[in-house]
């Protein structure tokens, strides 16, 4: 069978055919063209979108194209794909059966591990015995699949055996009970409702259900998916006997770690309360850690426990108001305020234990409560010194020293091959090779543990693109060939290809050039490598360079000179008096470094060029080069941050939709530069991202235009999900250069701090707010411009103004009260109708900061619209507060 053969049987005939055909073949026949079968599936199914489908084959059934790999690949190579195919039109039984795969049993265990979601399209390998079903808790997280509890699942067993298992199985990544019954499609059932229906027509036992759900909420499962439990709790409706068989099993929850668990046992223990009240003492010593919840809800509902309880019994009051005195410890003042009127409700701040008490708290209360807690105390009332501010930390640029030999650039390139997260190391890393790739490459015992090493990299390099570009880079340089030649035979194979339009694409480009010369036998430094920490590279570092280029006989890579030119410092040019231009690499970074010059004919060397010119004006002969306009190739982008809320059709959900839209738009199919502020968006390509997936990929290309990066933060606003948390979060990248020095902040790149500080992940929230104060100390950033991205935020309804709340909070701990009480004082600029929700939180921050610091509101805008701001609450209360500051010193 030659491969040209079986490439027709599975991309011409239909997937039930195709398997008979297949079947028909010998398994060592098949298995030679793995490799081609692989290419094809690669091509024309996995990233079908990227390919032009007017060339090539062209499957007539892509299901025939996945049985094609069952016949001719192992698991472990399936596995590659990062994702296992499985047919949908032909029972995956036949397919098994029909190709006499001995393998069943480790596909069922690899993919109940590894995508649950295909639990409903492996289970017929164990219902018709060729594989049993594993008992793992991957089972498990396949009922919690999207719309799953309407699918023809096996009620027997699961009433019998797996339903219990719910309770004890927390769920992973998007599969868990929250997350189905969240977002179940309209018209579905979900897993609640149907375990409830279970209950009630007596087929799963209630109390064991109400025992099950409170045996969850006590495993302390993660706050998004515990909120499933407590739901379905209080969705069985407990009856007040139910709920006071279980008195202690709600008291023990008031001790849990997940807020919205100890809100939801203090609303049984209020029932309780009214109905049948716990023993005083138990119940004070149960509610100290309610008491001193970090969140306001459970902290005021536990106070108010306290209340009713000395009430009833007069004998406890002491003890009751030395509880109250725990919630102290909240960083809210309403609950500040709030233990402190239970105090003086009880009548015993004369009681030397409670006074004490009070005394530990002076400090810590909020500045408006300091002077009445001092008395309550009996202490000497001390006002409070404002909190200084931080001085101007400007960070200073270091000079990066290249490696200083052959066996250190060997050492270097194999420790960033491993974790390439500091982007100064991996540029460092790839100077060193290009120094000393020649005496390096001469020497096959010294690169012995590289090749072995990059070998293995390249074949599974992860989800980072950047060590995959490293390890073609080491591949290449001791197998002595082109990056260009592995590449195409790695990506046709079982692997993700880098895509074109991304700046890691860039990168192999400049590396491929490096390996190319040093096989050539010239060693030279790179001409991109930064010169110091603030990512850029010096005029006359790039001017000596390419003199060491000229002087080798060397032509410089158009893609090396393009990424120097994109890092070009935008000081210290006129130290560069000699530009020579008799070549094309000398007349683009002459035209760069502001003189005259003949243009062409590289297109994407020149854009480069003009991007590094000061200041970026029009020019047409760069623009003709194109063809088209192009933005930032010859003519400046325009770019606006747009923020919209966008809503679910019944309006149950919302969502924050940024688009940055950009002008001059990209037409037509080609992508001139990886590095150009947008993607192709023609008709063989889907958008795609830039800077990676991953916080080395996006590490590394905040280098990329360190001295004009409104790419970059183009990317960083289009990237984000704002209600995404996770481990390792890569959009913490994006934040990385406002700590490098030499970078001056635009609008966009304010508007990534203020999204950044309203995200859920507190990774980047927290960073986001280290950096703002940064970026504010040392005049990088002024309130005025950081004001206006926070409110194109604020004023859209998308997102919760607590979010900024909290943010401002860090900044002001961290020393930037005086910029917050700015910021703040400038949002506070809009029309009633455009008043915020959450907005009391803000202005009662406002309120202590300014009464920390001695201080009141001055500006006129911000007190008219104090005065305008409709409503009641919180918002009414603190912007009069704030107004009578100002009343007062008048």
């Amino acid at each position: 069978m030659s491969e040209d053969n079986l490439i027709s049987i599975i991309s011409r005939k239909k997937a039930r055919a195709a398997l008979e055909a297949l079947a028909a073949i010998a398994p060592a026949e098949r298995r030679k063209h793995a490799k081609a079968v692989a290419r094809l599936y690669n091509d024309r199914v996995l990233f079908a979108f990227q390919q032009d489908k007017t060339k090539g084959i062209r499957p007539h059934d892509q299901d025939a194209v996945i049985i094609g790999l069952f016949a001719t690949a192992t698991l472990s190579e399936l596995k590659k794909l990062g994702y296992v195919p499985t047919p949908a039109s032909v029972p995956i039984e036949d397919v098994f059966r029909a190709l006499e795969l001995n393998w069943a049993q480790d596909l069922v265990d690899y993919l109940v591990e590894d995508n649950p979601n295909a639990i409903g399209s492996i289970a017929p390998l164990w219902q018709s015995g060729l594989a049993q079903r594993p008992e793992s808790d991957g089972i498990i997280h396949g009922y919690y699949g999207l719309w799953h509890a309407r699918r023809g699942v096996d009620e027997e067993l699961l009433l019998s055996k797996d339903v219990w298992r719910f309770f004890e199985v927390e769920g992973a990544g998007e599969l868990s009970l929250a997350n189905h019954d969240k977002f179940v499609k309209p018209g579905m059932e979900t897993w609640s409702t149907r375990l409830i229906n279970y209950a009630e027509e007596g087929r799963l036992d209630r109390q064991r259900l109400l025992d099950a759900s409170l045996d969850a909420l006590e495993r302390d499962f993660g706050q998004y998916r515990a909120g499933w439990y407590s739901r379905f709790h209080t969705a069985l409706a407990p009856t007040a006997d139910e709920i006071a068989a279980r008195t202690e099993r709600y008291l023990g929850l008031l001790s849990s770690s997940v807020p919205p668990t100890v809100s939801f046992a203090l609303k049984y223990v209020q029932a309780l309360d009214r109905s049948s009240p716990v023993e005083p003492a138990r119940l004070l010593a149960s509610l100290e850690p309610a008491l001193q919840a970090r969140a306001k809800g459970p902290a005021l509902a536990a106070l108010k426990l306290v209340e009713r309880t000395a009430k009833r019994d007069k004998a406890i009051r002491t003890d009751a108001a030395h509880a109250a005195t725990l919630s102290l410890v909240s960083e809210d003042p309403a609950v500040q305020g709030k233990a402190l009127d239970l105090v003086d409700k009880l009548d015993q701040d004369n009681s030397e234990h409670v006074r004490a008490s009070l005394a530990d708290y002076v400090d810590m209360v909020a500045p408006s409560l300091r002077t009445r807690i001092a008395l309550m105390a009996g202490t000497a009332v001390q006002q409070a010194a404002p909190k200084p501010m931080l001085p101007a930390n400007i960070p200073t640029a270091t000079q990066l020293k290249p490696v200083a030999g052959a066996q250190d650039a060997l050492a270097l390139f194999l420790t960033v091959l491993e974790s390439p997260r500091d982007p100064f190391e991996v540029e460092r890393a790839v100077d060193g090779i290009s120094r000393f790739g020649v005496e390096l490459k001469n020497d096959g015992a010294r690169l012995s543990p590289l090749k072995k090493r990059a070998g293995q990299v390249c074949k599974n390099p992860g989800d980072a693109d950047i060590r995959a570009v490293l390890s073609l880079t080491g591949r290449a340089l001791c197998e002595g060939t082109s990056i260009a030649a592995l590449r195409q035979e790695t990506e046709g194979d079982y692997r993700r290809p880098i895509e074109e339009s991304s700046l890691q694409s860039l990168h192999l480009a400049r590396n491929g050039e490096m390996v190319e010369r040093i096989l050539s036998g010239t060693s030279l430094p790179i001409l991109s490598l930064p010169s110091d920490s603030s990512g850029t590279v010096a005029a006359w570092d790039l001017a000596g360079r390419l003199a060491d280029y000229r002087d080798a006989g060397a032509t410089p890579g158009v893609a090396d000179l393009s990424l120097a030119l994109l890092r070009l410092a935008g000081n210290a040019r006129d130290c560069v008096e000699d530009l020579p231009q008799s070549s094309e690499a000398e007349r683009a970074f002459a035209y760069a470094m502001g003189r005259d010059a003949d243009i062409g004919p590289t297109p994407e060397l020149w854009a480069a060029a003009w991007r590094a010119r000061r200041p970026n004006k029009e020019d047409q002969r760069i623009v003709s080069l194109f063809g088209t306009q192009m933005p930032d190739c010859g003519v400046p982008a325009r770019t606006k941050l747009n923020v919209v809320r966008e809503e679910s059709r019944g309006g149950e959900y919302f969502w924050v939709k940024v688009t940055v839209p950009i002008e001059p738009e990209i037409t037509g199919e080609s992508i001139v530069l990886p590095a150009t502020p947008t993607c192709s968006v023609g008709r063989r390509y889907f958008p795609v991202l830039h800077c990676g997936r991953t916080f080395a990929d996006v590490s590394w290309a905040s280098l990329s235009l360190p001295a004009a990066s409104d790419t970059f933060f183009r990317q960083a606003l289009l990237h984000q999900d704002v209600w995404q948390k996770l481990t390792d979060n890569h959009t913490r990248g994006y934040l990385e250069p406002f700590f490098r020095p030499g970078f001056d902040v635009s609008y966009l790149a304010a508007g990534v701090l203020a999204y950044y500080l309203a995200v859920e992940d507190k990774s980047v929230s927290s960073l986001a707010a280290e950096a703002a104060v940064t970026v504010l100390a040392d005049g990088r950033l002024s309130a005025n411009v950081f004001a206006d991205a926070v409110k194109t935020f604020m004023l859209s309804g998308s997102l919760p103004t607590a979010r900024w709340t909290k943010g401002f909070t860090a900044m002001a701990e961290a020393g930037a009260s005086r910029h917050v009480c700015e910021v703040i004082g400038l949002l506070l600029d809009f029309e009633p109708e455009q008043c915020p929700r959450d907005l009391g939180g803000m202005l009662e921050l406002l309120y202590e900061l300014h009464v920390e610091a001695g201080t009141r509101p001055e500006r006129a805008e911000t007190l008219a619209c104090l005065k305008s701001l409709p409503g009641g609450g919180k918002v009414a209360k603190f912007s009069d507060k704030l107004r009578s500051m100002t009343r007062q010193a008048a």
